[in-house]
């Protein structure tokens, strides 16, 4: 007979759904500065336009956030330990400092500004602090260097030189197995950030999903695609969302800003969420082949990969 599992805790339940319902709820409103150096531009194409679902939060997964959030302050109280000065709020706003790049698409939260440090006393630097596992950590320092062994942390800290006009960088990293820390001072390389924030750009601007990073997702070239939100829309033929990002009328702006060709305005964040009765998706994004479309009563028919006709715009047919 088998061992029965050991009975749940009420209170380690009760933690997470804590923290489950203090969650944050909805999509990023621009391209994450953390997530730049992602190398499928298709997949940041997808998140910046909501297509696919929303991954549900885990009281797991708000724990380690809440503890990256507790090594980032752990990381700046410590600067200030030696006799740095640290600035971690925009006196403009009382909120946290902020860069916007992109037409204000491509965003980020900064850590800190510091002055002071033992090695710069003068120079104004940038502060990116992280905490890390064990293993991550040992490469790190093994290769000596952010931008080898953490090339998206490496992409972050460079758009925030970039959007603040500041020269250095400063990476401060902990290993949360046993407090060990690692620092780094980093120079702004001006070339790189030129070609990300264009690269980025061109993502915003583009009507329709770049070109597929992989054709085959089970390939092990393709280790990322097993872990990515939209797998199930790049292979798998499934539809996206409904929502206003998905659909063929509307438009980003530099702003940022999303307009509505359609009803001629810009949308909110909340409009944007919930989308509308005459949404259409935009051509890209369904899983069948674009055969017919009626401008008078707002349709457009597609053949699926069955050999069906659907029609988008017509509330009977309607298959997202």
């Amino acid at each position: 007979m088998a061992a029965l599992p050991p009975p749940l805790s009420q209170t380690a339940l009760a933690i997470d759904a804590a923290f489950v319902a203090a969650a944050r709820d909805g999509d990023s409103a621009g391209v994450p500065m953390s997530g730049v150096a992602n190398e499928c531009q298709r997949a940041l194409w997808y998140a910046f336009r909501w297509c696919a679902p929303l991954e549900a939060p885990t009281g797991k997964r708000q724990r380690i956030f809440e503890t990256g959030n507790i090594y980032e302050g752990r990381l700046l109280d410590m600067l200030r330990m030696i006799g740095c000065e640290v600035r971690e709020i925009d006196e403009t706003t009382g909120q946290q400092l902020r860069v916007e790049l992109a037409g204000g698409h491509l965003r980020g939260k900064v850590d800190g500004r510091v002055t002071g440090l033992p090695e710069a006393p003068v120079a104004e630097h940038v502060v990116e602090a992280k905490s890390m596992n064990e293993r991550a950590f040992k490469a790190l320092t093994k290769a000596g260097s952010v931008r080898e062994a953490k090339p998206d942390h490496f992409a972050q800290l460079q758009l925030y030189l970039h959007g603040t006009g500041l020269r250095r960088g400063l990476y401060l990293a902990a290993c949360k197995n046993d407090d060990e820390i690692y620092v780094e001072r980093v120079e702004y390389d001006p070339a790189f950030c030129l070609a990300l924030v264009d690269r980025i750009e061109r993502i915003v601007a583009s009507p329709a999903p770049p070109p597929r990073l992989h054709d085959d997702p089970t390939s092990k070239a393709a280790f990322a695609c097993q872990w990515c939100p939209a797998r199930a829309l790049c292979h798998e033929g499934t539809f996206p969302r409904q929502n206003c990002r998905t659909c063929i009328e509307s438009e980003p702006q530099d702003g940022p800003k999303w307009t509505c060709a359609l009803h001629a305005r810009t949308l909110s964040y909340s409009e944007q969420q919930a989308g509308c009765p005459d949404h259409r998706f935009v051509p890209a994004v369904v899983p069948g082949e674009q055969t017919d479309a009626d401008p008078q009563r707002r349709t457009v028919t597609y053949r699926m990969p069955d050999g069906s006709a659907w029609v988008d715009g017509e509330s009977a047919g309607r298959a997202a």
